[in-house]
């Protein structure tokens, strides 16, 4: 059975790195595909289907909003969760209005499992 894909995008490598750590621990039937900025995600993602992109919101070049947005260009049915530490109502509405979940900083094991749950149910 081929794995499932999931993106994990963050200009913070230590941020990634802690994803990646519980994905490694709790998931391990995931292939993980980094990304530093938005712009490495939209090349990371051409032509490569995935189940579940992890995204920050504060990222230098493009917020985590406007890559979800192109990201569902690409692949419709793609689970989206935006990782933020501050979650304001402005950017919940918009990002609702697109179907994104959101992960409350700091992430844990426990929240992506959430994510996961909502992305099999």
């Amino acid at each position: 059975m081929e794995k499932k894909k999931a993106l994990i995008v963050d200009d913070s490598s230590l941020a990634r790195m802690m994803v990646r750590k519980f994905f490694t621990e709790g998931f391990k039937d995931w292939d993980l595909l980094e990304a530093k900025d938005a712009l490495e995600a939209l090349e990371k993602a051409e032509g490569l289907p995935l189940q579940l992109a992890l995204v920050d919101f504060n990222m230098p070049g493009m917020n985590g909003i406007d890559l979800a947005e192109k990201l569902l260009e690409k692949q419709p049915g793609l689970s989206i969760h935006l990782v933020t530490a501050n979650i304001q109502e402005r950017m919940q509405l918009r990002a609702e209005s697109i179907g994104i979940g959101f992960i409350k900083k700091p992430i844990s094991q426990e929240k992506i499992s959430d994510a996961m749950q909502r992305l099999s149910g």
